[in-house]
């Protein structure tokens, strides 16, 4: 399997299918037994360090603080994880850029609680955008959205690809893999 850069891969197949387990051997997270993962030739379990900054993973289930603003969750966020010398003006542009990426700048100052399921998934996609990842796993950004919210959940992240990341998903949702590479 050859995934390249900037390209938007859907894995696709049925609940207990491996659809998840696949997408942690590529990514490192639960190295494969046999075989091996490369990113431009340099093998990946063995240099997983080099890579852990280059990756965000947003898992099935959303793990955000519910009380927070939309603002706050991500500057909280951006705290642990942008480089410690980087300025609170710094760590403004950047929300306020990942903010705008995701359509969520209205949003801002909501609490996360009183956001739809739409709008809570584009927060969880957020955390990770902080950081600016070249490789982007989701599993299942999907799930539980309604059909119109779903499709402009594909745009987004054929945008993110365009813009060039390279992003894996895993979806049941078959009606808009065309969106996929």
């Amino acid at each position: 399997l050859s995934i390249y850069p900037q390209e938007f891969i859907a894995l696709v197949g049925m609940s207990g299918s491996g659809k998840t387990t696949l997408m942690d051997a590529i990514n490192g997270f639960r190295p494969a037994t046999h075989g091996e993962v490369t990113v431009n030739d340099i093998d990946l379990y063995r240099n997983f360090d080099m890579f852990r900054s280059e990756m965000g993973y947003v898992p099935q289930k959303d793990i955000v603080h519910q009380e927070l603003s939309v603002y706050s969750a991500l500057d909280y966020s951006a705290q642990l994880r942008m480089p410690s010398d980087t300025t609170q003006q710094e760590r403004h542009q950047r929300i306020m850029e990942v903010l705008q990426d995701l359509d969520l700048t209205e949003r801002k100052d909501l609490p996360i609680h009183r956001l739809s399921g739409g709008q809570l998934k584009r927060v969880s996609i957020g955390f990770e955008l902080l950081t600016k990842p070249r490789l982007f796993f989701l599993d299942e950004p999907t799930s539980g959205l309604d059909p119109g919210t779903e499709v402009e959940m594909m745009k987004l992240l054929r945008k993110l690809a365009d813009q060039g990341r390279t992003i894996l998903l895993i979806t049941h949702a078959t009606k808009n893999v065309m969106m996929c590479d």
